[in-house]
């Protein structure tokens, strides 16, 4: 069964009913939504910000409800002018810039937090328009980057964003492979000329959400 990890936006979707329950796990409650053959569940439930998201138990639930593989869909600033805001990007690979979550506090082990090449040969062919590499670098949030510390990322990166590499991390502790597909909704601080708001985020995202709907029905129609 696939677990799909995203934003609010996606409950718009119309091509089927979801049913809602909620999972309980080692590391606290998680709402999911069930379809068929995937699971659905929203990141910032509860109106959780970034940085107090709770990664332990929303991977931790879609595990214990039957996820086996996890496809994440991302919010993410461009690093690059090339990259204009309406692209999509697969990243291959990620910094964390933030303490990552771990399910790791009672036993010493380590885990190598790849993306799954698989999963992301999938997203390839289900949006072949999304450029197939590129480097995600997680911040911690909420607040936005600043000029500075963006013009030191843009060294090492293509895009920046708050949540995948925490969500890749404990994917990988749990053993689920992970892979995830990023919408670029504004180009980060200092990269152009224009001023970055979260006002300005929050519009380009709800018009990106088309494109989003029609890619959760893709990944949907692939599974179902």
């Amino acid at each position: 069964m696939l677990g799909i990890i995203g934003g609010t936006s996606l409950l718009d979707y119309q091509g089927l009913e979801f049913t809602k329950f909620e999972q309980y796990t080692p590391y606290g409650t998680s709402e999911l939504f069930k379809g068929d053959g995937f699971l659905l569940l929203l990141r910032h439930q509860n109106r959780c910000a970034p940085h107090i998201i709770p990664y332990r138990s929303h991977i931790a639930a879609l595990k214990l409800a039957g996820a086996d593989r996890i496809i994440a869909l991302g919010s993410t600033g461009s690093l690059r002018e090339d990259i204009p805001p309406g692209s999509r990007v697969i990243p291959d690979d990620f910094i964390c810039l933030t303490p990552v979550p771990t399910i790791m506090n009672h036993s010493i082990d380590h885990v190598n937090p790849e993306f799954d090449a698989d999963l992301r040969t999938l997203l390839m062919e289900l949006s072949p328009d999304a450029l197939r590499k590129g480097t995600y670098i997680q911040t911690r949030g909420p607040r936005l980057e600043s000029k500075a510390e963006i013009s030191w990322m843009k060294r090492f990166a293509d895009i920046v964003g708050m949540t995948i590499g925490s969500e890749l991390t404990v994917a990988a502790e749990l053993g689920l492979p992970f892979a995830a597909i990023c919408t670029v909704d504004n180009y980060a601080n200092g990269v152009c000329d224009a001023q970055i708001t979260y006002e300005s985020i929050i519009r380009t995202v709800r018009e990106n959400q088309e494109k989003a709907l029609d890619l959760l029905g893709r990944i949907i129609n692939l599974v179902g």
